[in-house]
């Protein structure tokens, strides 16, 4: 194991990053507030054209050039591109490569009206930057290159190379964070600058949306005392109600799971299964959506069923599914309707499949981070699991090994009012560059 004493960042060096971070501080700020301005809702969750991702991106490859970075562009989907700047270390020995990884893309406002100030004005009020992905992350994104460039300005020449990732798609799926290894790019740690008050995260579960579509039989309404109070004299089975079957028995799995499956830095009970959608109708159906859905004399034959089920960082994916499809069989093979008729399964709906995440809590990277938290907060660092699912599970899948760690809190973002304090701001910029300085290594003068 690296002798982490080996690795701190020399006072010099860490007043100097003070000094810059100070320097950056209103500048980041006007940028962070730029990009959101930058509607960029993510076509696939709102009613919108790509090409505000597009958008986002040129202001932020102009700044990642005007830092001298070398960069790289691609079209994850048309008009969605993910973006990489590289700044090259001087490759001495000791040196170690690092990705900053972060996402434009923010999941929907919702009405106007319910926000106190414009969604999309990047308002600076209260000491504080607000508008939809002020904080979920647009706040990380603008920290992770102030914080490559603060150590520009105090005159730093890091050994390893760091790679600045801004990528599309993370609210539904992660393709853009896959593509960045697919291009190939990779390094030997990353920090993924999501919002965890600088909290450090080494580790997250997996996360499925899958889909339950139930069948039953169609018939008239006013037959209904046939099938369903007089034994039996009738044919039509509906199928919602033999959804709401299902979904009962999956509410026991989650009540199950909940006090048998543990993690030492999860809470009790992360391993839940929520249902989103359901919608039932006659005939059907493509993605889950009958054919007819005002039908409401006739049996409804189809209903569909939407989840989405969390699960532990040392869990596999394909055991997850094996264990709920076997569960879901167990269930229906006490209904003679479904014994017959079995519910048809379907994992990673509309791309969702997070795979999780976990890096082992004596790697050196989170050596270099704790260190990088007591300096840059005066607290002692603390470990938690992210409760949520991000763009790590992509990289640690790559066998790239990092922890979630950025500014501002999560706990107003995807909701009204969204914001980030620009003090937070600030200390994740300097925390950001000490974590930069540490993993990659000094060169010294």
């Amino acid at each position: 194991m690296v002798d982490m004493q080996q690795r701190a960042v020399a006072p010099d060096v860490v007043e100097r990053l003070r000094q810059a971070t100070d320097a950056l501080a209103e500048e980041t700020v006007a940028f962070l507030q730029e990009l959101v301005r930058i509607p960029t809702e993510n076509p696939k969750l709102a009613n919108v054209e790509a090409g505000a991702e597009a958008d986002c991106q040129d202001v932020i490859e102009r700044r990642l050039k005007g830092m001298g970075l070398a960069t790289d562009r691609w079209e994850v989907y048309p008009g969605r591109p993910d973006v990489v700047g590289r700044l090259p270390g001087t490759g001495a020995e000791g040196g170690r490569s690092l990705i900053l990884n972060g996402h434009i893309d923010v999941v929907p406002a919702g009405d106007p009206a319910t926000w106190t100030r414009d969604p999309f004005g990047g308002q600076l009020a209260d000491g504080k930057v607000w508008g939809r992905g002020a904080v979920d992350m647009k706040g990380g994104i603008a920290a992770m290159i102030a914080a490559v460039e603060a150590t520009q300005r105090a005159g730093v020449r890091l050994k390893g190379d760091v790679l600045i990732e801004s990528v599309v798609d993370e609210e539904t799926g992660g393709p853009g964070t896959t593509q960045t290894v697919e291009h190939g790019y990779r390094a030997d740690a990353a920090i993924v600058a999501e919002p965890t008050g600088l909290v450090v995260h080494p580790v997250e579960g997996g996360l499925e949306w899958l889909r339950l579509v139930i069948r039953g039989r169609s018939g008239h309404s006013a037959h209904r005392y046939r099938s369903v109070h007089a034994g039996g004299q009738g044919t039509a089975v509906n199928a919602i109600e033999k959804t709401a079957k299902i979904l009962s028995a999956v509410q026991e799995l989650e009540r199950q799971w909940a006090v048998t499956k543990r993690h030492p830095l999860l809470p009790a009970g992360i391993t839940t299964i929520n249902p989103g959608v359901m919608i039932g109708g006659t005939g059907g159906g493509h993605d889950g959506m009958p054919n007819v859905l005002t039908a409401v004399s006739t049996f409804p034959d189809y209903c569909s069923l939407e989840l989405s089920l969390k699960y532990l960082p040392s869990e596999r994916t394909a055991d997850v599914r094996a264990e709920f499809e076997e569960y879901i069989a167990r269930v229906a093979a006490t209904d003679p309707w479904l014994r017959e008729h079995p519910p048809e399964i379907e994992w990673g709906i509309r791309g969702v499949s997070f795979p999780p995440a976990e890096t082992p809590p004596d790697h050196p990277l989170l050596g270099v981070v704790d260190q990088v938290v007591e300096v840059a907060t005066g607290r002692p660092a603390i470990h938690e699991g992210f409760v949520a699912v991000t763009d790590l599970a992509w990289l640690a899948g790559a066998g790239i090994p990092g922890v979630i760690f950025g500014p501002g809190s999560a706990g107003n973002a995807h909701g009204v009012d969204e914001h980030i304090a620009v003090a937070d701001l600030t200390e994740g910029i300097f925390a950001l560059a000490l974590a930069v300085c540490g993993w990659c290594g000094v060169e010294e003068a």
